[in-house]
């Protein structure tokens, strides 16, 4: 997949663990504790119901200062299912749901299933762990950046295999999550914008598409 989320390296994009920040972060103009932060929004997007919202994605390899751009759509049912239709200049989608991931191309009728175990994926730990285990595993920093959204930064403790850091920016007036970046060990940027948030029905976003050929990894 190169630049954006490579299933066939079994990598997900860091957005799967931003999407924690969605709701919260309303309250305060201090900078939060970010772990409370955690502890609120995972309690938040679980009652939340499915989300739909739209997003940009820019991959920068290490050493270039600019990168390829594409854009998509989201949608999140958490703690269960996550998936993103990327729309341009390629389409592609990606659907996690429970222990199973789905890779396809709609065009090309051709698709990957996996069997990923969420609580070792880099990122998929802080959906599914409570805030004193994640405690043990991240460093975490939350600041107010100077036009008022919340910036949370996560380091792990231990070096993980595709995660060096993540940054997370929230606009606490929407109580949205706007924008999260990180570095693999490389030393690549992957940065996301996300907005037009919106709710959306369960039936049909969830479940793989029929008509695909899948080959199991």
């Amino acid at each position: 997949m190169g630049a954006s989320i490579g299933l066939g390296r079994k990598v997900f994009p860091l957005l799967v663990f931003a999407s924690l920040a969605l709701p919260a972060l309303g309250r305060a103009q201090a900078a939060p504790d970010p772990w409370a932060v955690l502890q609120d929004v995972r309690r938040n997007l679980v009652a939340g119901g499915p989300t739909g919202a739209e997003f940009s994605q820019v991959y920068i390899p290490a050493g270039f200062t600019s990168g390829e751009r594409e854009t998509g759509r989201l949608a999140l049912a958490l703690p269960d299912c996550l998936r993103w239709d990327y729309q341009d200049p390629y389409p592609k989608s990606f659907l996690l749901c429970g222990a199973t991931a789905h890779a396809w191309n709609a065009e090309d009728k051709t698709g990957r299933r996996y069997a990923i175990d969420r609580q070792k994926e880099p990122g998929l730990d802080l959906l599914l762990l409570g805030v004193d285990d994640l405690k043990n595993r991240y460093r975490a920093t939350a600041k107010a950046g100077p036009d008022g959204r919340i910036e949370v930064a996560l380091i792990p403790k231990e070096r993980l295999a595709e995660l060096a850091d993540a940054n997370l920016v929230v606009d606490p007036a929407r109580e949205h999550l706007v924008g999260v970046s990180y570095h693999d060990r490389e030393g690549n940027l992957t940065r996301f914008e996300i907005k037009s948030y919106r709710g959306l029905p369960r039936q049909g976003q969830f479940s793989p598409p029929g008509g695909i050929k899948w080959e199991e990894h």
